[in-house]
C-alpha cells in the first residue's frame, strides 16, 4: 500500500530452546500497492497441539493470501464509475463482507491444509505418546484432527478506502493514531486466561460471532487511519501486567519508541531490508530470552511518511510522560 511499510518476526523462546521443543509462533507481512498486510500466529503449546507450528504457518499463509483475494476483489466498489451503483460499499456492508467471506474463508482454507497435511504425513507414535488419553482416542478414529494444529491468529491489513483486523484467541492489536495516542480497537477476549484460548481449531469457531473471531473495520472516510498498526503474541504481552490499561499502556510506550526509531534511523536499520530483522530482531529475541521466555512475534504495519513527520513531537511526549511516570513511581 503506497505510503506504507510491514514488518514481522517471530523468535523462538528460551525456554523451548532449553526444552528441545520447535518455535510455534509465526509471522508474516506483504506490501503492494494496494494493500499492506501483518500476522502473527501462536501455536498453542499443549501437548495434544503437537504440530502447531504447522498450524501456525498455515494461518499466516491463509490470512495473507485471503486478505489479498478478497481486497482485489473489493476493489472495484470503491472506484467510482466502474458500477451502476456509484456508491462504495457502506461500513455495515463492508464488514459483513469481511465476516462472512474473509474469514470463514480464511478458516476453511485452514482446515484444508492441515487436513492435507495429516492426510500426506499421518500422526505417528512418537508423536501420539504424550497425548491425553482423550485425544489419542479422537486422533486414532480421524476426530479432531485439527486440534493437533492449534494455533491463534491476528491479522491486520490497510487499503486506500479502509483498514481492519480480526483476532482469534490471544496475543495483542494496538494501534497508534497521528497525535501518538494508542487504542485496542478489537475487543479482548475474556476466554483467554492462563493458557486457555480461543484457538481457530475450535469446530464452532464461525457459529460464535464476535466471542469467536473478533474483528474490527474502519473507513477513511468516517474516520482518520491509524499511523501504526501492531500484533504481537503473548510473548510480548504477558511480559506486562495483567490488568488490561495497564498491560495496554506498556504496549504503547513500547510501539512508540519503535515508531520513531524507524522514523529517525529508517526501515533497513529497524527492521532489515527483509523486514524480518534489524533492531527488531533483536528486541523481539530480548523478550524471547530475558522475559518470559515464550516464542515471541512481533508484527506490524506503519504509516511512513506520517510517522517521519510526527517523530519530533511523539519524542517530546514521551520524555514528558517518562517524567510523569517516574514521579508516580517514587509517590
Amino acid at each position: 500500500m503506497q505510503g506504507y511499510r510491514s514488518f514481522a518476526v517471530s523468535v523462538q523462546g528460551g525456554s523451548h530452546i532449553k526444552s528441545g521443543t520447535v518455535c510455534q509462533d509465526a509471522s508474516g507481512f506483504y506490501d503492494d500497492d494496494g494493500v499492506s498486510i501483518a500476522v502473527v500466529a501462536d501455536g498453542h503449546g499443549d501437548s495434544n497441539c503437537f504440530r502447531s507450528d504447522r498450524g501456525a504457518t498455515y494461518a499466516i499463509n491463509c490470512a495473507i493470501k485471503g486478505i489479498q483475494q478478497f481486497v482485489k476483489e473489493h476493489e472495484a466498489l470503491f472506484k467510482q464509475g466502474l458500477l451502476k451503483k456509484p456508491d462504495p460499499p457502506s461500513h455495515r456492508e463492508l464488514e459483513k463482507f469481511i465476516r462472512e467471506k474473509l474469514i470463514r474463508q480464511t478458516v476453511a482454507s485452514w482446515n484444508m491444509l492441515v487436513m492435507t497435511d495429516c492426510q500426506k504425513n499421518p500422526f505417528t507414535e512418537q508423536e501420539l505418546e504424550n497425548v491425553s488419553e482423550k485425544y489419542r482416542k479422537r486422533y486414532e478414529e480421524d476426530e479432531n484432527i485439527n486440534k493437533a494444529y492449534g494455533t491463534s491468529l491476528i491479522a491486520a491489513a490497510v487499503t486506500q478506502w479502509y483498514w481492519f483486523a480480526f483476532h482469534i484467541g490471544d496475543g495483542r492489536f494496538s494501534v497508534l493514531y497521528k497525535d501518538s495516542e494508542g487504542d485496542q480497537p478489537v475487543p479482548w477476549d475474556p476466554k483467554c486466561y492462563l493458557n486457555v484460548t480461543t484457538s481457530i481449531c475450535d469446530d464452532d469457531i464461525l457459529d460464535r460471532g464476535e466471542e469467536g473471531v473478533r474483528a474490527y473495520l474502519s473507513l477513511h472516510a468516517d474516520k482518520e487511519p491509524p499511523a501504526a498498526f501492531f500484533l504481537c503474541s503473548d510473548g510480548i504481552d504477558d511480559n506486562y501486567p495483567v490488568d488490561e490499561k495497564e498491560n495496554a499502556a506498556h504496549l504503547y510506550r513500547l510501539y512508540r519508541e519503535i515508531a520513531v526509531t524507524f522514523a529517525e534511523e529508517g526501515y533497513d536499520s529497524t527492521f532489515g531490508k527483509d523486514g524480518i530483522s534489524g533492531q527488531l530482531k533483536d528486541l523481539a529475541t530480548g523478550f524471547a530470552t530475558k522475559g518470559k521466555g515464550d516464542d515471541t512475534s512481533l508484527a506490524g504495519i506503519l504509516n511512513t511518511e506520517e510517522l517521519i513527520k510526527a517523530a519530533p513531537q511523539w519524542k517530546e511526549k514521551m520524555a514528558a510522560d517518562e517524567v510523569e511516570r517516574k514521579i508516580d513511581l517514587s509517590a
